[in-house]
């Protein structure tokens, strides 16, 4: 972290260099406000956004923000389907190759370097990868991780039924196993699918939920 350029310790500086590197437009204030809530918010914490606001791109530079700041992290991502935690991971190890400040991270030939579960170049010998990907009911036990991206986990097709929605409950329980305790960080984020979303349990678990609805009231 002592190598890093001073301004690229405030994660939003490293999300418009990577916002450009992608050739998109600047992050809008919104993004910008989900930025500095990911770095600074609580160690149990959850972003409710609605779809298209870039929630899942944000935290991908997240988790590559963190391995620049400290390549000795471990990150799950986890996600409603092992494609969809698959496609999280390879898009943060195709930036690691593509991106100037992260060169230095990319994998040695004696690290793991499969797109779903990779390591970066300074990161000390472990069993537990720099990165990895798995779905909410894939193989959770074993895995360790200092910091858990729980992506999109209540999809409409794994919540739709109070049985479906309780095994669900189940499943994300096993994070607090899996995370390393006093330092590590779960980050939800997610769009609720129903009134009874596993999402609003959240809140009596401990976490931070910070919403940003897609339309506020003129009068509010």
């Amino acid at each position: 972290m002592e190598h890093v350029p001073e301004e690229f310790k405030d994660f939003r500086n490293f999300l418009y260099i990577t916002w450009k590197h992608l050739g998109l437009p600047d992050p809008t204030s919104v993004q910008y406000d989900i930025a500095d809530y990911i770095q600074h918010g609580p160690r149990r914490r959850m972003v409710q956004a609605f779809r298209g606001v870039g929630k899942s791109w944000i935290t991908s530079a997240f988790v590559l923000w963190n391995l620049l700041m400290d390549p000795n992290k471990k990150i799950l991502v986890v996600s409603a389907s092992k494609n969809r935690a698959d496609d999280f991971s390879t898009f943060c190890h195709r930036l690691v190759r593509e991106m100037p400040i992260l060169k230095h991270l990319i994998p040695k030939e004696n690290q793991r370097t499969s797109k779903i579960s990779w390591d970066v170049g300074p990161t000390k010998a472990a069993h537990a990868p720099s990165c990895k990907s798995v779905g909410i009911t894939g193989q959770l036990t074993g895995s360790r991780a200092s910091l858990i991206v729980a992506d999109d986990v209540e999809v409409p097709g794994n919540a739709a039924t109070v049985g479906a929605r309780a095994k669900l409950s189940e499943a994300i329980k096993e994070f607090e196993a899996i995370i390393i305790p006093d330092e590590g960080e779960i980050v939800f984020l997610g769009t609720p699918q129903s009134q009874e979303s596993i999402y609003t349990d959240l809140s009596s678990r401990g976490y931070d939920v910070q919403i940003y609805p897609a339309r506020i009231p003129e009068d509010f």
